[in-house]
């Protein structure tokens, strides 16, 4: 067996009856490739290497004066695309071009033009051309172009392989798939087969479409780059470029070329492997993990049982460095359903952990905003858990107020904190996140601590009491529980460099914010990421964001969102009263994630286990009515639209979106126009009877 292992043996047989089906498509060579003694396997490896080698060293050899015939042309050349349209490269695009580098003659990456000079120099020391794409993203004609390109720049190849930046990796011997593979006489052959035929199912309406990224793995020999089928192939699917990888099998099939599969689909069960076999595929030696099983819609990979977090634990163990999957998945995946794809979110012991991780060495900052002095002391307590040596800065409205927090903090012996200063700004509607942003921005920015913690006591006038103290308590048990879980937690920061941001998850007991995270800010959050050259796609219902304005974050991430010169003013614009700050709180983590910051939540076990609890029975009352998995009713729900308030209005236009989807996109602008209307009604009877109740307690 040549880069499969004993466990998976028995599953990746041709004589099964899946695989029978793949003999007479053309796959009659699976078979034998999969199926090689020891000894067999040291002599195709050398027969490989030794054919490898033989072109390269008659290539190196002084041509005689008589020889008239042409030079040795190149063996194996990789076509490589990024994805794009991002200034930057992904640090594991480096990593595989470096892997890769001695299995090629040849190097070509296919990057956008967006491209920064020091980027394009990253891939230039790893590739020997860098050429740009048609478009600004990622089209599969891009690889037809780059290959003319090529030949004529460099002379044509015996064998190209078209790849991108679509998968991890290696993270295992790659160069025995490709030995292996070399012994296989096909026209074409692909990594893994998806017997699909197509991507998996995708969501547009929740904010996952079908995407056109870069191929996994499918090498062109000599007969298929020559045949006319390949020339009609990129004609025919330029309308459907995001299932072109899985069509090209069968378009070279009906032009009478073999193609093979180094690892195909009847081996695993599964129509799709690199989505649903992944733990499979890696047994089996596939040297690669697809970006893609972490990019779908999470219920859909929940109906499938597809566990992310078990996968990134599978490329820890073989030493893939799982900070490079992390900071592509943070800025190619809206950040909540990263947060569930990838399972980020821990619960932390309060005792401290055994760990190597030592967070003795880092820098740490307090930023505290105080509105009043109520509930202040429970701030001071949770502050009590954070390491002694860190610096405090307070921020206050008043001059008054600061000289009282002052002398009390003064008069704390066992607070720990190492200096003090407490600042006066000027008070707002920004409040906690004016002075955090405006205030505080050159602490920020001036690169003197590693962590900064973000506290507030500011007023929560409209909460009942039991609602404030419970919020109040999730928020900051959640962030500085006791001293042992704030060690945990720093100690995340220390093993993981591109962590930027921690906080707790979106609370949901006592409050209606879910499925309504955005509370009408999409269009002033749009602004501000286009402002912030911010492109990371955005969660379509509601953002993973700090939702009550703690956190505990590196200073790089939040650099984005600093660097601005915001002003006090600027919180006092907008159509809502506090918008900027409303904004920002839920844009924080799509700014870190622009640089390659990932985010984290995390949970005392206590919270863990109320918040689970609440939860999974809430969703088990919502379920009630509506069959299927959560995806079928999610896909019901979302089609059926906003219910409202329930009045006969709103559910006619549900059975209307439902059952004549036509007829009610046709009156859409009717009943958007009537809402209107009904608000501005609404709105002036509120003020009228205000002013009215005013008239009567002047009187």
């Amino acid at each position: 067996m040549i880069g499969v292992s004993d466990d998976v043996v028995d599953e990746i047989r041709t004589d099964e009856p899946g695989a029978a089906g793949h003999k007479k498509r053309g796959h009659a060579h699976q078979g034998t490739c999969l199926h090689l003694t020891a000894e067999e396997t040291r002599l195709e490896r050398s027969r490989s290497l030794d054919r490898i080698q033989r072109p390269q060293a008659a290539a190196r050899r002084e041509p005689s004066a008589d020889m008239d015939e042409p030079a040795e042309r190149v063996r194996r050349r990789l076509m490589y695309a990024v994805e794009g349209p991002r200034a930057v490269v992904d640090d594991h695009v480096i990593h595989a071009l470096s892997a890769l580098r001695p299995l090629m003659d040849d190097i070509v990456v296919i990057a956008p033009e967006a491209l920064e000079v020091a980027e394009r120099q990253r891939l230039r020391a790893v590739c020997d051309a860098v050429v740009e794409p048609a478009a600004t993203v990622f089209q599969p004609t891009d690889y037809r172009d780059a290959i003319r390109r090529r030949a004529d720049e460099a002379g044509r190849a015996a064998e190209v392989v078209l790849s991108g930046d679509s998968w991890f990796g290696p993270v295992s011997d790659f160069s025995a798939v490709i030995d292996r593979m070399a012994e296989v006489p096909c026209a074409a052959w692909q990594l893994v087969e998806n017997a699909h035929k197509h991507q998996p199912e995708s969501f547009p309406g929740e904010g996952f479409p079908l995407l056109t990224a870069p191929w996994v793995w499918t090498v062109l020999r000599n007969e298929a780059l020559d045949s006319g089928a390949l020339e009609e192939f990129w004609t025919s699917h330029a309308e459907r470029p995001h299932d072109a990888e899985y069509a090209l099998p069968d378009a070279l099939r009906e032009a009478g070329l073999e193609v093979a599969f180094a690892f195909p689909a009847s081996a695993f069960r599964s129509g799709d492997p690199l989505v649903f076999s992944t733990h499979a595929l890696l047994s089996a030696g596939c040297p690669v993990v697809g970006k893609a099983q972490f990019r779908l819609f999470p219920p859909y990979l929940d109906q499938h049982a597809v566990i992310g977090r078990e996968t990134l634990a599978r490329l820890e163990e073989r030493g893939f460095p799982i900070r490079y999957v992390r900071q592509s998945l943070a800025r190619s995946v809206p950040p909540k359903a990263l947060n569930t794809n990838a399972g980020m979110l821990d619960v932390l012991p309060l005792r401290q952990r055994t760990d190597t991780a030592e967070t003795s060495s880092l820098a740490i900052v307090v930023i505290l905003h105080v509105s009043e002095f109520v509930g202040l002391q429970e701030v001071l307590e949770a502050i009590r858990n954070v390491p002694a040596g860190y610096d405090l800065l307070v921020t206050t409205g008043d001059g008054m107020t600061a000289a009282q927090v002052q002398t009390r903090l003064e008069e704390c012996d066992d607070l720990g904190f190492g200096s003090l200063e407490v600042r006066v700004v000027p008070p707002g509607p920004g409040r906690d996140m004016s002075d955090f942003f405006v205030g505080c921005r050159d602490v920020l920015l001036n690169g003197g601590h590693d962590i900064v913690i973000k506290l507030h006591n500011r007023p929560s006038p409209r909460k009942t009491l039991n609602l404030r103290r419970y919020s109040r308590r999730y928020q900051l048990d959640n962030l500085l529980g006791s001293r042992g879980y704030v060690v945990n937690l720093l100690q995340m920061f220390v093993r993981e460099p591109g962590l930027g941001l921690v906080f707790p998850p979106m609370v949901h007991i006592g409050f209606g914010t879910m499925g309504r995270g955005w509370a009408g800010l999409e269009g002033p959050t749009k602004r501000l990421l286009d402002k912030l050259g911010i492109r990371v796609p955005v969660d379509a219902v509601s953002p993973l964001a700090p939702y009550g304005g703690m956190w505990v974050a590196r200073p790089d991430a939040l650099r984005r969102m600093v660097e601005p010169r915001w002003r006090h003013a600027d919180y006092r614009r907008g159509k809502r009263d506090r918008e900027l700050a409303h904004v920002q709180e839920r844009t924080v983590v799509l700014a870190a994630a622009e640089d390659g910051f990932h985010t984290r939540t995390v949970l005392t076990p206590e919270h863990a286990s109320i918040s689970h609890t609440a939860l999974q029975f809430k969703t088990d009352q919502v379920s009630m009515s509506v069959r299927g998995y959560p995806i079928d009713q999610i896909r019901f729900l979302h089609g059926a639209g906003g219910m409202g308030f329930g009045g006969p209005v709103a559910l006619f236009r549900m059975y209307l979106r439902l059952n004549h989807f036509g007829v009610a996109r046709r009156l859409l602008p009717v009943y958007y126009a009537a809402r209107r209307g009904y608000g501005v009604v609404s709105r002036v009877r509120r003020v009228v009877s205000r002013g009215l109740r005013r008239g009567e307690d002047s009187e």
